[in-house]
């Protein structure tokens, strides 16, 4: 097939960028399903997701730095959990391993930062359910039984 009758495909490839970066798998998931329905080949799919590797529109290494910046800002969580999203997202173990060594979480303030968000629902419990209530609300967000425990302090001593 020549690129023009790629178009339609690559078309859709396009609108499913438009929303958010996608990771290699994502892409080939979604052409893969686009597909089924019309006259393309997985090999078609095949040649539009290099096309697009070809021009930066897929990075699974750029999508890495992005995500974890997302979840910084928005929803913190540990490097286990963020790991775990990046893994189902496509994302290869190395390429994931390699970017936490660069640029590792600052995870007591990633798990501060999401402590204080809902603190203000647990600062009125009495002291062991506010306890249990953070520490398991943190320990979802994927981050170590210490770090709980050290963001559950600083946040008594300064509301006390």
């Amino acid at each position: 097939m020549t690129s023009e009758d790629l178009q339609e495909l690559l078309n859709k490839a396009y609108f499913f960028l438009k929303f958010r970066p996608r990771t290699k798998k994502e892409m080939r998931d979604y052409l893969y399903k686009k597909i089924q329905k019309r006259h393309f080949s997985r090999d078609d799919a095949d040649n539009v997701i290099e096309e697009l590797e070809e021009k930066k529109f897929i990075d699974d290494k750029a999508f890495v730095e992005w995500f974890a910046d997302q979840r910084s800002r928005g929803k913190p969580k540990g490097s286990y959990v963020l790991k775990g999203e990046l893994l189902r997202l496509g994302i290869e173990k190395d390429l994931i391993d390699f970017y936490l060594q660069e640029n590792p979480l600052k995870e007591e303030d990633l798990a501060l930062k999401a402590l204080q968000s809902k603190w203000h629902r647990f600062k009125n419990l009495p002291k062991k359910e506010r306890f249990e209530k953070s520490a398991a609300f943190l320990s979802n967000r994927g981050f170590s039984f210490d770090l709980i425990k050290e963001a559950i302090n600083k946040l008594q001593e300064n509301n006390s």
